[in-house]
């Protein structure tokens, strides 16, 4: 029988190395690989791509959800670095950690315009 061992979310940024920077020196996940049109990143297990498009569009309206051990211990290391202002769209921000029919979760956005969801899991 088959075996599903994880996935790995794609991002989008028109500008992909920024996207990267953001990811690597802000929240502290480290590059695996990649050049000005893809790239990955990855933290602990957790992998993410991040694609180039030429369409500010799409990656307002790409998102992605990750299970974390403890969201807010989480959110606390990254509200020293990001804002928490999540109506302020001038740049990347946080939304406060919260109750969500998936369980507790934030979202972060990045300067890209992606939505990621770090939610409670095992």
């Amino acid at each position: 029988m088959v075996k599903f061992l994880g996935a790995v979310p794609v991002l989008t940024a028109v500008d992909v190395p920024a996207n990267v920077s953001f990811w690597v020196d802000t929240l502290g996940f480290e590059k695996d690989f990649g050049d000005r049109d893809f790239a990955g990143v990855r933290r602990g297990d957790i992998r993410l791509h991040i694609s180039r498009t030429e369409h500010q569009i799409v990656a307002d309206n790409t998102s992605a959800w990750i299970e974390v051990t403890d969201p807010d211990a989480l959110h606390e290391e990254w509200a020293r670095a990001v804002s928490t202002d999540y109506a302020d769209t001038s740049g990347p921000a946080m939304t406060p950690v919260g109750e969500s029919p998936a369980g507790r979760e934030f979202a972060v956005r990045d300067p890209a315009g992606n939505c990621v969801h770090f939610t409670a899991g095992e």
